[in-house]
């Protein structure tokens, strides 16, 4: 932590100290209970993704829907993907009833006929992915493009009837390319599950450093950042997730993803919220290293930050 201000330290320190307390805060409304049901890395592998996938939109609608689609599956749920004889058939019958914001039970088996389709390619999930990253990245980005690419170039027609996805297709949306500019947030959450070790994270992927993992920027983690000023930029897009990685990079450049839920839970918890005047600064373990809540906590004028 050298050549950092005071206030910086002091922020450090706290989130050292909240990212060794996350784990006994996080209870059953999180997604990584689904992949942390089960024993078999293999399955933690597809329930993780199958979680990931899905997490956008309110908590509750995304526990219903991942757990709706892994019932589906039953309690192996990578041999079942392995052995389903026809997608289409399985999104019309076993996924019948499904509804994920604007995804159906068709988009669903889609998603679950290219995670078959990556175990069939590399054996597993995990060297699908280890076998796209390159010495020369800097950070996951580059493997997660090599890998959207390859999934993109499948034959669908086992699960959509046709031979590529359309434009317009939901199921693009499983397959943010960080090249494009997204924040991919989903995939970023994906990666953090199957890379990091902690009492919290499961560290499968010994193959991908810590160190090239990227925050999973949303709506929460982007306000957070930007009100303890580890990101000015105004968009939650990937340079903006990048650039909040390289922030807390200088806290610990082995691992800066391991403060994800530090800053997540603060806005989840509404503890900072859009609003600052309707934020809990004084019950935040980060107001002394928060600009905005030191002020505000002063009584001194402070401009809020969206």
């Amino acid at each position: 932590m050298s050549n950092l201000t005071a206030r910086e330290l002091l922020l450090g320190a706290r989130l050292d100290r909240l990212s060794r307390a996350y784990p006994r805060a996080i209870s059953q409304t999180d997604p990584i209970r689904f992949p942390a049901s089960y024993e078999e890395p293999e399955d933690r592998e597809v329930a993780g993704w199958i979680a990931a996938a899905f997490a956008y939109g309110r908590v509750e609608t995304i526990l219903g829907s991942v757990g709706r689609v892994l019932a589906a599956l039953g309690p192996r749920p990578a041999r079942a993907i392995d052995s389903i004889p026809d997608f289409r058939r399985f999104g019309r019958e076993e996924l019948s009833d499904f509804r994920h914001r604007f995804h159906c039970g068709a988009d669903a088996a889609a998603l679950l006929y290219a995670i078959a389709c990556v175990r069939g390619e590399a054996g597993s999930v995990r060297a699908f992915f280890e076998e796209r990253q390159r010495l020369e990245d800097r950070d996951a980005g580059g493997m997660l493009s090599r890998a959207v690419a390859d999934i993109m170039a499948f034959d669908w027609r086992p699960a959509t009837g046709r031979r590529t996805l359309a434009e317009s297709s939901p199921v693009r949306f499983f397959f943010p390319d960080p090249a494009s500019g997204s924040a991919c947030k989903r995939w970023n959450l994906y990666l953090r599950w199957m890379v990091r070790r902690d009492a919290l994270d499961f560290g499968l992927w010994q193959g991908v450093p810590a160190s090239r993992l990227v925050i999973p920027t949303d709506t929460h983690v982007h306000r957070v950042a930007r009100r303890l000023r580890l990101t000015r930029r105004k968009s939650a897009d990937w340079r903006t997730a990048r650039e909040i990685t390289d922030r807390l990079a200088r806290f610990d450049a082995r691992d800066p993803v391991r403060y994800d839920y530090a800053l997540c839970r603060l806005g989840v918890m509404g503890v900072c919220r859009h609003s600052l005047p309707a934020s809990g600064c004084g019950e935040c373990p980060l107001s002394e290293g928060c600009p905005a809540g030191r002020r505000r906590l002063r009584g001194m004028p402070v401009s809020a930050v969206a």
